[in-house]
């Protein structure tokens, strides 16, 4: 620790009148001390400039003899982490080294995959250097989704200027402490959230660059800690976690314990996904327009998958949203998108007796489906079934590979003994989407020519939730596709298309239902489906590309710019004037919004179409069609559908969610999915990236949901009043978030916690 007395740093003075330099991430302030500029100046001298990628490596070799791997180790457990110092005790950045048992185990397979892409020298330099923009990264969404979701068991965050004295007056119980003056400058925060922690006697200061429409904070840098006696820079999310346990926000210690590995293993997932980056930007040539670039860059099976995997980020909001519990470092290296194009795709045949096949009307069973789009398929199982039982006594079920070493061998071992669940040898690659377990077969002289994406199970925990494929949705996919194609039929959307999700097959043990326990769990770990791929929906044709909504706020790869800005650069708006990123958001409005609202208003159906479940078609940069896949979200509410004698009906599995309570829970799933995931987030990416006036965005928004709900009513087909309460409802002045931090507080994983936010829609003056 460097210590300056009084005015010089080498001594004398009054030791009563001294200001310490703490180790990087915290500062001892005496409130004696008659010169905090002396302060702050050495502060910034000795560490708030990191050295070169090289030279920190290369000091951290020095220091721990080579040895990277030092027994000094953070894994949550404790409220004060280890810090890092250099033999001199000059404060060092915590960037410098792992600190928590996730960085330190992603630690080696990230300096492999630095090395063999040559990405910094030494090898882990460029991983080292990556974590602490990772840290800052998962802290902002933590201390964002803290601020904005008003969790259970803290107060309620005052919004304060970034002025001294007004945000000393917040805080409580302190009369006189130094406030970071980093917090202060007007020219980059907008306002500071400050949030008391009253058992800890520590408060969180969040300085807020901007907030966005429905309460989306831009958190700056760094948050801060103020405590009787001292401000501390919180430099890993894990600290904040230890705070808000002790100030009781975490419904149990199990809770705390669980999220504090969630969030650790997060921030060593995402810094390991930015060396991907930098891998995938050196294959794209900067000369092409954005979309053929990417596509044609990125190997994968399609161009849609190629465009999908640029989102290396992760959930945007989640500060847990890199996530794969379950998965090692090595293993995301092996089957995670942003680093690999193919995965061998497993296969297992599963006896008629103890499957349950769904399928839609008109379409072929899911292993017919499949003996149609690999070759060699059905000959390898009848090779390789018990031949005493003919091929068509089995359903054939598509494998993740990981599962199927990690889990089919092993749980189904009575099964295979028996010759009920049969393990096949044929495999074929794959390229693996964003939620980790769909995937795109690659075409080889084996493949047909329409293959279908393909939905896997796989005992890996994503953001809140294990992405295994349960009986519910192998039972309602199909159901739902048939509603939708009847309404599709009748409506002629010009804009909204549905990638069907055809047929399905479990392992599914006799005398169902089965909603919990060893069955349900069973059937959830041994399951696959069929969907349509985006490529080869009509609206798509040969010219247009699919791009999911996710890659719209995803970096060009080796670029800090996000895909949408270079779309808007490209895009010319109607009247030929050139770029215009108001007249790009409008005419992407009128493709995602209007049919959509014509959908639950008329027919009671509400679509879960956040980021990563649409997919748009763009014609050169143009916006010509939304498609929305992934069905398990979806909320019908009966009362609706019913009245429109479809000849289809959707009766769901028992426990599931797609039946809707009532006209609030459509809301909710739709105005939350479609307005604050995809349309607030593309939005809040416009105006910071894209110079775009945000106001004049929700303008578009507002001006367009308003004319369908009166085309609506118009039209005489959906009763006044019920078009009325629909619009009032996506036009009052708060609306109900889903907020994710609070959720994993509470450990809820499928149960909602809410917060209201202000809506950017409910301006009175339009």
């Amino acid at each position: 620790m460097v210590q300056i007395f009084g005015g010089g740093a080498t001594g004398g003075g009054d030791p009563a009148k001294k200001v310490q330099l703490a180790p990087f991430g915290s500062r001892t302030v005496s409130r004696d001390s008659p010169n905090h500029s002396v302060f702050f100046w050495c502060r910034f001298l000795a560490a708030e400039r990191p050295a070169p990628a090289l030279e920190r490596a290369s000091t951290l070799s020095a220091r721990s003899g080579g040895n990277h791997r030092r027994r000094e180790r953070y894994d949550g457990s404790n409220h004060t982490p280890p810090t890092a110092r250099t033999e001199a005790s000059v404060p060092v950045p915590s960037m410098m080294r792992p600190r928590t048992t996730p960085e330190w185990n992603a630690f080696g397979a990230a300096t492999r995959y630095a090395q063999t892409h040559d990405l910094s020298e030494p090898a882990e330099a460029a991983y080292l250097e990556a974590l602490d923009e990772a840290r800052r990264d998962i802290l902002r969404r933590l201390v964002r989704g803290v601020i904005r979701g008003d969790p259970t068991g803290l107060p309620s965050p005052e919004l304060v200027p970034p002025v001294r004295a007004r945000i000393a007056d917040a805080i409580p119980d302190v009369d006189d402490v130094e406030i970071p003056w980093e917090v202060t400058r007007a020219e980059t925060y907008g306002s500071v959230a400050v949030l008391p922690l009253p058992p800890t006697n520590k408060t969180l200061l969040g300085p807020i660059k901007t907030t966005h429409g429905f309460d989306r904070h831009r958190i700056g840098d760094d948050s801060w800690l103020v405590g009787h006696t001292r401000v501390d820079r919180i430099d890993h999310p894990v600290s904040l976690l230890d705070l808000l346990d002790r100030a009781g926000a975490f419904v149990d210690d199990g809770q705390a314990a669980r999220f504090r590995v969630e969030v650790a293993e997060s921030v060593a997932n995402l810094a390991l996904a930015r060396l991907a980056d930098a891998v995938l930007g050196e294959r794209l040539d900067p000369s092409s327009p954005v979309l053929r670039r990417v596509a044609n860059g990125n190997a994968a099976a399609d161009r849609p998958a190629a465009l999908e995997r640029i989102v290396t980020d992760g959930h945007p909001f989640h500060p847990a949203g890199k996530i794969r519990k379950g998965m090692s470092a090595a293993d995301g290296l092996a089957y995670a998108p942003e680093f690999t194009d193919r995965i061998d795709l497993r296969f297992v045949a599963i006896d008629s007796t103890v499957a349950r096949e769904t399928r839609s009307r008109g379409r072929k069973r899911l292993t017919d489906r499949l003996f149609e789009t690999f070759g060699g398929l059905e000959e390898a199982a009848s090779d390789e079934l018990p031949p005493d039982r003919p091929i068509d006594r089995f359903a054939v079920v598509p494998v993740h590979p990981w599962q199927f070493h990690h889990t089919i061998l092993d749980r189904y071992e009575a099964d295979r003994r028996t010759g009920r669940v049969v393990p096949l040898s044929y495999t074929h690659p794959a390229t693996p989407l964003l939620n980790l377990r769909t995937v795109v077969p690659h075409d080889t002289d084996r493949l047909s020519d329409d293959p279908p994406h393909i939905k896997l199970a796989i005992d890996v925990q994503t953001t809140n939730v294990v992405r295994t494929l349960s009986p519910n949705a192998v039972t309602n996919g199909p159901q739902v596709t048939d509603a939708l194609e009847a309404i599709a039929s009748r409506e002629s959307f010009d804009h909204l298309g549905f990638l069907p999700e055809t047929a399905a097959t479990c392992y599914y043990q006799p005398g169902g239902p089965h909603t919990e326990g060893h069955h349900f769990d069973d059937a959830r770990h041994l399951s696959g489906m069929v969907r349509m791929n985006p490529a080869h929906h009509p609206f798509v044709g040969t010219d247009a590309v699919a791009v999911p909504a996710a890659s719209l706020i995803a970096s060009v790869p080796g670029t800090d710019r996000p895909l949408v800005c270079d779309l808007v650069s490209e895009y010319t708006a109607t009247d030929g004037d050139g770029p215009d990123p108001r007249s790009f958001f409008e005419a992407y409005v009128d493709v995602v919004v209007p049919e959509q609202l014509l959908l639950l208003s008329k027919y009671g159906i509400a679509l879960e179409s956040h980021l990563q479940n649409a997919v748009v078609v763009f014609d050169e940069a143009r916006p010509v069609a939304a498609l929305i896949r992934d069905f398990g979200g979806v909320r019908v509410l009966d009362d609706r559908l019913a009245p429109h004698g479809l000849d289809v009906s959707v009766d769901p599995y028992p426990n599931s969610d797609i039946d809707a309570d009532g006209e609030k829970d459509l809301y909710g799933k739709l105005y939350y999915a479609l307005f604050q995931n995809h349309l607030a987030e593309l939005l809040a990416t416009l105006a910071h990236e894209c110079d775009m006036d945000e106001a004049a965005g929700w303008d578009a928004v507002a001006h367009t949901a308003r004319g369908t709900f009166d085309a609506i009513r118009a039209a005489h087909d959906v009763p006044a009043d019920r078009v009325n309460r629909d619009e009032a409802a996506l036009f009052e002045p708060s609306m109900q978030h889903k907020a994710l931090t609070a959720m994993r507080l509470r450990g809820k994983r499928h149960e909602y916690v809410t917060s209201r936010v202000s809506n950017p829609l409910a301006r009175e003056d339009r």
